[in-house]
């Protein structure tokens, strides 16, 4: 006796099956199942997964999957209005395998209509291989049956048993469904009539009967529904889950043939996949060469001579070393491949990155061009790139200029053909915080309540509710708060991690040898504003092992960066740059980031990586690298050795002399996991292939080939004179090391675009500085950008209609505003601007450029950000005139542009252009321009800056004599901040949140004259003072700076105790005024003077005059009754008296 479950549904049948598939093979296997299928609903997402797990675990996989087929074509008007039956199809074999490729594919590519569908004629042409069941109450078969057309039902029958002669079997369940128990009997007579054999199913979607309820709540997830909800759909039973033999025979105990069946069917089973086969597209040949062999060493060797002033003996060891392991592990066309569309992004002028990963540690693709690293010169391994002790597939992964990314995929899918090339799907999981809020909301529990929840779980990436539970107290406390809590966790741990949802590999391209539905299933996704794209329905995980091409086509912001820099140099200068053979010595370029001054530049913008790079002062392109490897978490931790030891501020040490020759350039300290790898060679003796597997081995914790290859390493370095307490130190420090070791390969090629980029700058900063401010997506940057330009000491000239483009560009040595970057004004308006500008010159007045304007896309929106950022100042009038005219110029440009088309205003074409048709336009309202405040805060609005000047000007004298703190501390007077701050700033930014007790808080982000600066709100702050905290206001502010820092960013933040508007402070701030001064010069008129001052401006500072008599005695003058508000004519009248001191104190 055996039983084998044919219908389950796993987490890849998305929100219905929760079948995990370890889970579901692991209870097979407590079972004593020899068997398992996966038959998830329209999709084989999963299959891959299934069947490596299975094998593994010496359970034969059955793929399958349980489609949705209707009646007719799927350009048929009734096609749409069809009935989705359900059918489930198993592969027999590795050409069922591919017939179930098609028809999921054709499903989705071919018939998609809410649900991936096929039809009879396509089942029909790809039967060959399959076993099929009639499936579930929603096959075709049970609803005949159940609507009483029985004689169809048969017919039915009848066409699947021609299609799959001796391969279907018609399938009974029994979940006390009512409509089961009326349709199995008929199944069974069905069955026993047409001489159809049965096959007894449970259609399996979670693995225990206790998760029913957590089931259900995934169905009210898919739909948007609650449970609360009596007319949700849902699966009136409990008995979905994945049985025993012995419960599965207690279902229909008279037909003992029907669970036999099950285990013919799995012996019928004879599917193998093939993982041996590469499956790289065809690649061209040129005539002259036998094969991809010889091809791709002559491409080498020809690259080298220009590459190598000479091709020593060392460089032509390295090259046949590499071809070699190349051509062994089969991989001559992939590198043909990747070399191929490299070369043609250059042919499009679409910028390649210098390497990325591993493969910059190749030689073969440094002469192919594939990257721009010489790999021996910064001792790189080929090895830890391609280890031919370790078969996996090549990962060559290609950074392009971001704005030509697409230019590439359109060239691979031209030269492969769109059926050969296809994006990679990804699956989004029910992750701990988001399957908390999903429940929560499926148990009708607020949103505000289920965010208070998810609060208190930690932010770790990928942390899961177990360890959630065990790492917050607060968390676990609330979840046992009461039952409904209680429920939720326990419906969340059951659903936590079980697939979402799908979407598309940001840069993951597969490429076939052909029509890539022959190998894999394919898929699709449309994306809200783009084309439907063809997926993989294979994660590119699971690519590898069927050897497939997979490539990640990357865009990174920074090539287009340098390629924008460039043109704006040529176009200024006349200058043109070979950006891939810049001097890596120039000590200008090292000079910049010694100063920290790399907003802008690859990998150093950060605060942290500021101060660091401030401290290192580097002058040689290793400290580049070490500093990309070092700073993240983990190795962080040995910057500060790192520079010391570069300083000279700490001794260089090695562990043993052996070591020196790998740890040289890192001071002694171990970076790179290269240098793992180099030192197992020179000191252990490893071959460079099982240097890199320790490596692996090390960081993947793999005890067993860690502990083999430690005993060779033993041994070598034992022969080497190296005592053993020293090699097992040097052992247990790569153990921690593995922890947080980087990649060298990798670390080289981003410091070399870190390198182009401060090289750009250093030496044309102005070009560098319009292509990065043009490049800028987040407004909010450039304003920041901006303020960068002028500590550089370039102008930025403001937005002018009639001279600015849509980017920045360079004026002379100025930068001129790009409209872009104005708020609400599109592109479309732009560009239609710009070319009525070209044509018919330029704009005189607001009546005029309304009359040439495209009513399409400049409208009042627009023509309000124009003139609010001073970009129309050039044409008749003030802004507020302008403004106050928007509507009428508006309307007159409409009616003379309706005119014009009507041709009933001739005249007016002798005044096109020139200006001299003034006399027909409007006049502009006689209004006085706005103030200067008004102006900012229309410049702020659009501009995200204030041009004109800065709100707080009009409080300089104040704050010249009470400020006691800038925004723009450096990181040396850190330490030296005052007790008590002083400060003054004009509100750009409320953010109100909540605490983890549910209390409000709120973060405030002001501007002073220097920069940003933040004041946090907490409790009886928050209620103090929220309400003086609107955005636009300018406070002063007295307060205690926090010690809070989000990850090093150098950013002052400040707990407030006082709160304060300007024109409050001369009755809110106290202290005290001390002069000191000869007896001699306090004349009567400098007395009168004095009392005039303290008459006119009262205020709760005391005045204390030291006088010295001609004695040298002090005589200490303190009026109690007269205090002051000091001010500038206080602080005049004492600078006009030599010698005299004076001092001001605030009382905090």
């Amino acid at each position: 006796m055996a039983f084998i479950h044919l219908h389950n549904h796993t987490q890849y049948s998305l929100l219905d099956g929760a079948c995990r598939t370890d889970k579901m093979i692991a209870k097979a296997k407590e079972f004593g199942m020899p068997a398992v299928a996966m038959t998830d609903h329209g999709n084989m997402f999963g299959v891959i997964d299934f069947y490596n797990k299975a094998k593994r675990e010496g359970i034969k996989p059955i793929i399958g999957i349980e489609t949705y087929i209707i009646n007719h074509e799927f350009d048929e008007p009734e096609a749409k209005k069809d009935i989705r039956h359900h059918l489930v199809l198993l592969a027999q074999n590795l050409q069922g395998y591919k017939n179930l490729i098609k028809l999921s594919s054709k499903a989705y590519l071919d018939g998609f209509y809410y649900k991936p569908r096929i039809n009879k004629r396509l089942i029909a042409e790809y039967s060959e291989g399959i076993i099929c069941l009639s499936a579930c109450l929603k096959g075709e078969i049970p609803h005949l049956l159940l609507s009483g057309n029985r004689q169809q039902a048969e017919e039915v029958v009848n066409f699947y048993k021609d299609i799959f002669p001796n391969r279907f079997y018609l399938e009974i369940q029994n979940h006390g469904i009512e409509e089961e128990k009326i349709v199995a009997p008929m199944l069974i007579e069905l069955a026993n009539q047409t001489n159809t054999p049965l096959v007894v199913t449970n259609d399996c979607h979670y693995i225990n009967r206790k998760d029913a309820e957590a089931h259900d709540v995934l169905l009210c997830i898919q739909t948007g529904k609650s449970l609360s909800d009596s007319n949700r759909m849902k699966y009136n039973t409990n008995q979905l889950y994945f049985k025993s033999e012995e419960e599965m025979r207690e279902l229909f105990p008279q037909q003992p043939e029907a669970y036999d069946n099950t285990v013919k069917i799995a012996d019928q089973i004879d599917l193998k996949l093939d993982y041996n086969n590469f499956l790289f597209p065809k690649i061209a040949i040129p005539d002259d060469y036998a094969n991809s062999k010889e091809y791709l060493k002559f491409l080498c060797y020809e690259a080298a001579k220009t590459r190598y002033p000479e091709i020593t003996a060392e460089v032509k060891q390295r090259i046949d070393y590499e071809l070699s392991v190349i051509n062994k592990m089969g991989y001559n066309e992939y590198f043909l491949i990747v070399k191929d569309f490299c070369d043609a992004a250059r042919d499009m002028d679409v910028p390649v990155g210098p390497g990325r990963g591993s493969a910059v540690g190749s030689i073969v693709s440094y002469l192919l061009s594939i990257t721009q690293i010489e790999p021996m010169k910064y001792g790189l391994f080929f090895e830890r790139f391609l280890n031919p002790d370790r078969i996996g597939m090549p990962d060559i992964d290609i950074d392009f200029c971001a704005e030509g990314r697409g230019k590439i995929i359109d060239y691979v899918v031209q030269k492969y053909g769109r059926k050969s090339v296809a994006q990679i799907i990804t699956f989004g999981t029910l992750g701990a915080k988001s399957v908390i809020k999903d429940v929560a909301r499926v148990m009708d529990l607020p949103a505000a309540a289920a965010n208070e929840i998810t609060k208190l779980i930690p932010s770790t990436p990928r942390i899961s509710l177990e360890k959630a539970l065990k790492q917050s107290k607060e968390f676990a406390e609330k979840m046992s708060e009461n039952d409904i809590y209680a429920s939720i966790l326990t419906y969340s741990k059951v659903l936590e991690g079980l697939v979402r949802h799908t979407g598309v590999h940001a840069a993951g391209v597969v490429i076939g040898p052909g029509n890539l539905s022959d190998y894999v299933p394919l898929a699709t996704s449309t994306q809200k504003g783009s084309e439907t794209a063809v997926l993989v329905q294979y994660e590119g995980k699971w690519l590898d092992d069927l050897k497939m091409l997979k490539m990640d086509f990357l865009g990174l912001r920074t090539l287009t960066l340098i390629k924008k820099t460039a043109e704006l140099i040529q176009n200024s200068q006349n200058i043109e740059i070979d950006i891939d053979n810049v001097d890596i010595t120039d000590q200008k370029a090292y000079e910049l980031l010694s100063n920290g001054q790399t907003d802008g530049i690859f990998q150093f913008e950060s605060s942290g990586m500021k101060k660091y790079l401030s401290a290192l002062k580097p002058n040689k392109f290793e400290d580049l690298i070490a500093m990309v490897a070092l700073y993240r978490p983990g190795p962080m931790q040995f910057i500060e050795t790192f520079i010391n030891r570069k300083q000279g501020k700490e001794k260089i040490s090695y562990i043993h002399q052996l070591t020196e020759n790998s740890l040289e350039e890192t001071y002694g300290v171990t970076v790179y996991q290269e240098q793992v790898m180099q030192i197992a060679r020179e000191m252990g003796g490893l071959s460079g292939a099982e240097a890199d597997t320790l490596r692996k081995a090390i960081s993947k914790k793999k005890l067993k080939t860690m502990e083999e290859l430690k005993v060779k390493f033993v041994e070598g370095a034992s022969r080497n004179g190296v005592k053993p307490h020293v090699i097992e130190t040097i052992w247990n420090n790569w153990l921690e090391f593995a922890n947080y070791a980087f990649n060298k390969s990798h670390a080289t090629a981003y410091a070399y675009i870190a390198f182009q980029t401060a090289y750009l700058k250093s030496h044309y900063p102005v070009e560098f500085m319009a292509a990065l401010l043009s490049l800028e997506d987040n407004p909010a940057k450039i304003p920041y950008f901006v303020d960068e330009c002028k500590a550089m000491g370039i102008e930025v000239i403001p937005p002018n209609i009639n001279k600015s483009q849509n980017e920045f560009v360079v004026h002379g040595k100025k930068i001129l505003f790009g409209l872009r970057a104005i708020k609400n004004v599109g592109s479309a308006a732009i560009n239609a601007m710009i070319s009525d500008r070209d044509e018919a010159g330029e704009y005189k007045t607001i009546f005029d450029f309304c009359t040439r304007s495209d009513t399409m896309c400049v409208n009042k929106s627009v023509l309000e950000s124009l003139i609010g950022s001073g970009a129309m100042d050039e044409l008749d009038g003030n802004r507020a005139q302008k403004y106050e005219a928007i509507e009428n110029a508006l309307e007159y440009g409409a009616g003379v542009q309706a005119e014009k088309k009507r041709g009933q205003m001739m005249f007016f074409d002798a005044f096109d252009g020139d200006g001299e048709d003034d006399e027909y336009q409007p006049k502009l309202p006689d209004i006085h321009d706005w103030t200067l405040h008004e102006k900012l805060k229309h410049e702020k609005l659009v501009l995200g800056y204030y041009w004109s000047g800065h709100p707080l000007n009009q409080y300089r004298e104040m704050i010249d004599l009470f400020v006691n703190m800038s925004s723009n501390f450096s990181e040396k007077s850190l330490d030296a901040t005052p007790a008590k701050i002083a400060i003054a700033g004009v509100v750009s930014e409320v953010i109100k949140k909540m605490d983890k007790r549910g209390n409000p808080f709120a973060i405030v982000i002001l501007e002073d004259l220097n920069g940003k600066f933040e004041v946090t709100l907490f409790r009886d702050d928050y209620m103090n003072y929220i309400r003086s905290m609107q955005v636009g206001q300018e406070l002063f502010i007295i307060g205690k700076k926090s010690n809070y820092s989000n990850g090093g960013d150098n950013i002052l933040r400040i707990i407030p105790t006082k709160v304060m508007h300007f024109d409050e402070l001369q009755k809110g701030l106290a202290g005290e005024v001390y002069l000191k001064m000869k007896e001699a010069d306090f004349s009567e008129e400098f007395s009168q003077k004095l009392k005039k001052l303290l008459r006119e401006n009262r205020g709760n500072f005391g005045l204390h005059i030291a006088l010295e008599t001609s004695s040298f005695k002090m005589l200490n003058l303190h009026p109690k009754d007269m205090k002051i508000f000091p001010n500038t004519q206080l602080k005049e009248l004492c600078e006009s008296i030599e010698g005299l001191q004076q001092k001001l104190t605030l009382s905090f």
